[in-house]
């Protein structure tokens, strides 16, 4: 897919945080470099980025991009350490039930032919994606024609206008590899790829042709190029029709060959990107194991060699409906779990009403290696004053009280506690205060 050019900065962009920097990231560069942290258990991870695979392909980008006419572009967010920066927020499942829809449900007659507002249910995310130059969300679920029928669990087909609202929001692309992917077969895959069409969202993960599915997605702006390469552990025991249909990221203990070919695809699926012009790429992927504080074997296994493959910059994942770590291991950066963006309450699992957005910073060093320099994170609730809206509950509480005061802090420390492993705190993980990026 061409790179799609973003929304240009607002004269607020120019504000900058004083928060500090990510400390000991070192710029790519085609020399080998040791670089240690310590795994989402507390255990040490070491390796030679200089014999990863996919160095030479980064090492030749760097070289392309020094070469060019270097132009000064800070981006969008916190102070850019370097001549030019772009960031990338992401965050974690949009998952609706028929308790949450039909809460927003409108007159279509009064409303331009929508059945649903959901603009209400993703307004406090938009202080926080202002503040990036893309903004990825994850289609956990496909999508009904307009009006209906809908469903929810086991097989969704959920109201398209949530598309309208995540594009309203900021949203500049989804993700679309999930185990839900093929609840409504081909006919739903393509229904909802349309409808991300439709609503201007860039998307990858599922596709309506082969040709499609060998294209990377890549998102513009104007310091650098992102791609992203996404794939799911597991499809619910359904199949898809066409092998190239959805992404997969399969689990090596259970099937070792199909595993080690995901990965080879998405590595070649990384390189392809970088060919035609990504300077970043990241890699998501979605588990099956749900509702758990930490991150399974499996997540562990792949997100380690995705890094190991040299093919990406960062790893995050979705899926398990619950925040997990985040590790900073052989100098790069994995978010295991966002947790859920919107959804249903559930009275049994209390990490099902809460997620994470995080925000990526990209620096462009003197060689032209592009780094991080900057990883910030807030926590959220599915609720504000007993309504679905997705609420920031951070401590400088950019959308005011979520719950409680008692409750919104025992979100952030909960939340807290979980993602800052030994590796994440070593190399200056913190909070995101979108506030002091947008006060006056």
């Amino acid at each position: 897919m061409p790179p799609l050019p973003l929304r240009p900065r607002s004269s607020r962009a120019a504000r900058r945080s004083r928060s500090p920097r990510i400390a000991g990231a070192a710029a790519l560069t085609g020399v080998a470099l040791l670089v240690s942290g310590c795994g989402a258990s507390g255990g040490d991870a070491q390796g030679d980025a200089g014999q990863n695979p996919g160095a030479a392909t980064s090492s030749a980008t760097n070289r392309a991009t020094s070469e060019t006419a270097r132009t000064s572009e800070p981006g969008k967010g916190p102070e850019c350490p370097e001549d030019a920066c772009f960031t990338v927020a992401m965050t974690g499942d949009l998952l609706l039930h028929e308790g949450l829809w039909r809460n927003f449900a409108v007159d279509p007659a009064m409303n331009e032919g929508r059945h649903f507002d959901f603009d209400p249910l993703l307004a406090g995310q938009k202080p926080y994606l202002d503040q990036a130059d893309v903004a990825i969300c994850e289609m956990e679920t496909p999508v009904a024609p307009k009006g209906g029928p809908y469903s929810a669990y086991p097989s969704f087909s959920v109201p398209p206008e949530i598309t309208v609202a995540a594009k309203n929001t900021g949203y500049d692309a989804c993700t679309s590899a999930t185990n839900h992917t093929v609840d409504r077969g081909t006919e739903g895959v393509n229904r909802t790829l349309a409808t991300l069409d439709e609503a201007s969202l860039k998307h990858t993960g599922s596709y309506t042709s082969e040709r499609a599915s060998e294209e990377p997605m890549l998102l513009k702006t104007p310091a650098g190029t992102v791609a992203v390469v996404t794939g799911t552990n597991s499809l619910n025991g359904q199949r898809a029709e066409h092998d190239w249909q959805v992404d997969r990221l399969r689990d090596p203990a259970e099937e070792p060959q199909p595993a080690r070919q995901d990965i080879d695809r998405a590595v070649a699926q990384a390189k392809k990107a970088r060919q035609q012009g990504a300077d970043v790429v990241i890699a998501a992927m979605h588990s099956i194991i749900e509702y758990q504080d930490d991150a399974d074997a499996y997540q562990k296994t792949t997100a380690h060699s995705l890094i190991d493959s040299g093919a990406f910059d960062a790893v995050y994942g979705h899926g398990s409906h619950s925040v997990q770590p985040i590790e900073h291991y052989n100098g790069k950066w994995i978010v295991y779990g966002l947790g859920n963006t919107v959804t249903e309450t559930s009275p049994a699992y209390e990490n099902n009403n809460q997620g994470l957005i995080t925000r990526f910073q990209f620096a462009r060093g003197g060689d032209g290696g592009w780094r991080v320099s900057d990883l910030a994170w807030a926590p959220s609730s599915n609720t504000q004053d007993g309504r679905f809206q997705w609420c920031s509950t951070a401590s400088d509480q950019p959308n005011g009280v979520c719950r409680s005061p008692q409750e919104d802090r025992q979100i952030r420390e909960r939340i807290a506690g979980i993602i800052t492993t030994d590796s994440a705190t070593a190399n200056g993980l913190r909070e995101w205060r979108v506030a002091e990026e947008t006060e006056d």
